[in-house]
This record gives C-alpha cells, structure tokens and sequence, in this order.
C-alpha cells in the first residue's frame, strides 16, 4: 500500500495541484459529498478536524478552518510535512498523524484500500503458462506468445525424450536473494550461481519421468534488472550522515566497487546542493578494482541452471528466450573485460544515487546504489542492471 509524499501536498508541481487542494478540503470542507473528515491510515481510519503544517524552513502553522484555505495553497510550494489533528475512529484521544502515513487512496490517485491489481509482469506469467499449457495438452496453442511456447515445449521435451506433465506458476513465491559477504568478497545469496535457478523461478517444469524440474525465470517489460536487494544491513542513512561506513557488507561493498567513502556519502548527505554536482563529476571516473572479487559477486546475481524468459513491451512484443547454462555464468557472462567506472551523483552527477558501469561481450552491466523512496535521499537499494548484447542460444519469437 502507498502513502502520501510530500510532493502530494506542494502544489508548485501541476501533477499534484489537486491532491493538494483535497488533502485540506477534506479536513475543512462542509461539503459531506467532498469532504468526509475521514483519512485512511497506516493505523486505521482517522478523523481530521485540524491541520499542522511544517515548512521547509522549519517554521510550523496549524490551520482550523477553511478559511485559511488561500494562505495554505499559496504556500504549499514550501511544505516539508504535515500532520493531520484529530481522532482515530472509536477514539476521543486526540493525537496526530504525519502525512506519510495517510494512505494513497484512489481519491489521491491510489488504489482504494483492499483492491489488488496485477503487474504487467504477473500477467504475463499466468499468460504464458497458460500457452504452455495448451500446447502440451494438444489444444490449439493460439494467440499471445503462442509461437514462443511452442517453441520452448519442444526444447524442454527434446523430441519427446523428456516429456512434460505440467507447469507449475510459483512466481508468488518472492523467495528472498540477500547481499552478504564472506570474508572480503560480496555475494547474493545463496553463495553458488547454481544453486539460484530454484529461487529465481516462476514457472516450474514438471516432467512425466519424475525428474528433476526445469525453472523458467519469466520477467517482462524494457527495465533489465538481476537483483534488487535492500541496502539497510550494508549502510544506515545515520552511517552516511557520519561518514562512518563500518558494517563488513558495507564496507566490502565499497572496496569492490573501488569507492571513496567521503565522495560515497556526500552524494547523499548534499543531495540538490548546486556545488555537489561538480563534487561528483570531479571524483567519477575509471577505478582500480579486483576484477576477480567483482567477476565471483556478478555470478552470484546473474545466477545459472535456468531459463530466462523475457516477455518485451516494446519493439514488435515477443519474447527472449535462453538457458543460463552454468559455464556460459562462470566463463563467460560474468566476466568483466572493460575498464570499471564510477559516477557519483549518476551519469548526470546530479542524482542520490552512485552507478558502476562494466561490461564483457554478452552484457552490458549497471551496478547501482540508490534510493527507491520517493522523497528520500539516502539509499535503499543495490540494483544490477543490465543490457544484453550478444547471448549464447537466444532465441526471440
């Protein structure tokens, strides 16, 4: 479930001019059909009969009426936070509540509360089993990816030596893949690229000889990404903010990747100050790194013993589709033969965010550490993104 942001609130921005106005009218307003006084919340329904408002510098207002509706929309441009004043439904405690903690109903451009809606990529999951379903059970294999399925059903059963009895979708599953590290040498775990064909999975291939199943790892859509772990057990926002980075994970991470601890957390703790992105740029550049340190963690998130399946949203659709053979991992896809470099602040300098770029024949690799957070400047995550170049089998139909 999301919640409100402080862009919500700051009506500088066009996109959020009308959450702006309705955040307020619903606490003051006298229309019943436009403003209930009721707010959903992280804890539960609350009711607002008052507004506190915190701006940017530092200065506080607290509204009680509609009639300061002008002074408060002509100063949202500033708004840092806000607190709702009022009661949670079945209590007389008044209390308050930080707008960060309303949720982003469908009135505020959500999702209303108990609504539950599929990701492109959870659609085509289900679509493609589907198809691959049909096809070995003698039905038609017609319509959306069918030809791929086709195609992977004869691949799998190598010419009716291996045939299949069902397709399992598990892509629920959300089976965790954590950073961690061993001594000095960062990896996703589990520790042996092998080993993750079992985590990494969505469709599970079952065979009639009871064999062991095949995993297919579906994904869809343009952004390439093989691991997304979150970044707190490596650096908390406070480690940043003393330039103290002293977890083992953290501090293996940043010797892998060849980075400055100081140009490392001034990316985030001067985040939109105008001289940081002339910081950034002067400390990006080419690193001296242990390739072979670096090579042993991208094994680790690319992972083998599996099908990649990628269903594309644009350029004419289809579908990619190749096996992730464990000595194409360990020999050739993880392989760094390009110079490593480092842009702090991103490749505009300007960003909370530090990208890695390298690469080899088969990929194009983008390690980066950056916030997901909206309105949040220190990290969140560790991300491996990527660009296929020159795959071994690919097959795209």
């Amino acid at each position: 479930m999301a919640y409100l942001e402080a862009k919500h609130l700051q009506s500088a921005s066009k996109a959020y001019i009308g959450t702006t106005e309705l955040f307020f009218d619903k606490v003051f307003g006298k229309d019943k059909k436009k403003a209930s006084h009721d707010f959903s919340t992280k804890d539960g329904v609350f009711t607002a009969t008052g507004l506190e408002v915190v701006y940017k510098d530092k200065k506080k207002k607290e509204y009680k009426s509609l009639t300061e509706r002008s002074f408060y929309l002509k100063n949202s441009p500033n708004v840092e936070e806000a607190f709702l004043i009022g009661t949670f439904k079945g209590s007389k405690q008044k209390t308050k509540v930080r707008h960060n903690k309303v949720t982003k109903t469908a009135e505020f451009g959500g999702m209303a509360v108990g609504t539950k809606t599929e990701s492109k990529g959870t659609i085509f999951e289900r679509e493609f089993t589907n198809r691959l379903k049909e096809c070995i059970n003698g039905k038609p294999c017609v319509g959306k990816y069918h030809e791929a399925a086709g195609w992977l059903v004869g691949q799998l059963e190598n010419g009716g030596k291996n045939p299949i009895d069902d397709f399992q979708n598990v892509g629920g599953g959300n089976l965790s893949r954590p950073f961690e590290v061993a001594g000095s040498q960062p990896y996703i775990a589990p520790s042996k690229h092998q080993d993750h064909a079992k985590v990494l999975t969505d469709i599970n291939v079952l065979y009639k000889n009871g064999g062991p199943p095949t995993y297919l790892s579906a994904k869809f859509g343009g952004s390439k990404t093989f691991i997304n772990p979150g970044s707190k057990t490596l650096f908390s926002d406070q480690d940043i903010k003393d330039h103290n980075i002293n977890t083992p994970k953290g501090k293996a991470l940043l010797e892998m990747c060849g980075l400055d601890e100081d140009a490392f957390c001034n990316v985030f703790n001067n985040f939109g100050k105008p001289a940081q992105k002339n910081k950034n740029k002067n400390k990006s550049g080419v690193v001296k790194i242990n390739t072979k340190r670096l090579e042993n963690f991208v094994k680790t998130c690319i992972g083998s013993n599996y099908w990649m399946i990628w269903g594309k949203e644009t350029g004419g659709g289809g579908v990619d589709m190749y096996w992730m053979k464990p000595s194409d991992v360990e020999n050739k896809y993880s392989k760094v033969s390009s110079d490593v470099e480092v842009f702090y602040g991103g490749m505009n300098h300007a960003g909370k965010r530090i990208d890695i770029e390298f690469h080899n024949n088969h990929f194009k690799f983008t390690l980066n550490i950056r916030s997901k957070a909206g309105g949040k400047n220190y990290p969140t995550n560790v991300m491996l993104d990527y660009k296929d170049k020159d795959i071994i089998g690919k097959t795209t139909l």
